[in-house]
């Protein structure tokens, strides 16, 4: 039994040791509408289409981001889009951006936040470590006019 009791304290000393080493941080917090129709939800500020965050992440650590909406309500296609973008400038030319990741934020949510968590690798697909990160979530136009969906973004949040 004693045994059994130092296992157990020997295996939760290793789990706090590894979520004491993650750092949770929220990029963006606040109430944002996305989609062609604003005035759907007059009260809320719109982007319209899409917004993206600026962020710095460790491109050594993998992590996971956490988007959270309200009113995801995806009823054709894969879901709306959340891009984990790569920022790059040369000394002699312009800025260029390139897609690390792309997730598809789905649900069928009514007046109810809703999480969508996905891992990703900060470095994946690319050939230097980027000077900064961003993270674009943008509706899916993919679909027919009649079903593009407006929603709510409450919060995004990275943990590496």
């Amino acid at each position: 039994m004693r045994m059994l009791i130092m296992v157990a304290m020997f295996l939760a000393a290793g789990r706090a040791a590894v979520s004491a080493d993650a750092v949770h941080r929220t990029l963006w917090e606040g109430t944002i509408h996305l989609g062609d129709n604003p005035s759907q939800f007059a009260s809320v500020q719109s982007t319209g289409m899409s917004m993206q965050i600026p962020c710095m992440l460790d491109p050594e650590k993998k992590g996971k981001l956490t988007i959270t909406t309200r009113d995801i309500q995806t009823l054709a296609g894969d879901g709306h889009f959340a891009e984990l973008m790569a920022h790059y400038e040369d000394e002699d030319g312009p800025a260029r951006e390139y897609i690390v990741e792309t997730f598809r934020l789905k649900g069928k949510s009514n007046n109810v936040d809703e999480d969508h968590t996905f891992d990703f690798d900060p470095m994946k697909n690319l050939y230097a470590k980027p000077p900064f990160y961003s993270v674009r979530v943008k509706i899916d136009t993919q679909i027919k006019f009649k079903l593009w969906d407006d929603f709510f973004m409450k919060r995004i949040t990275v943990e590496q």
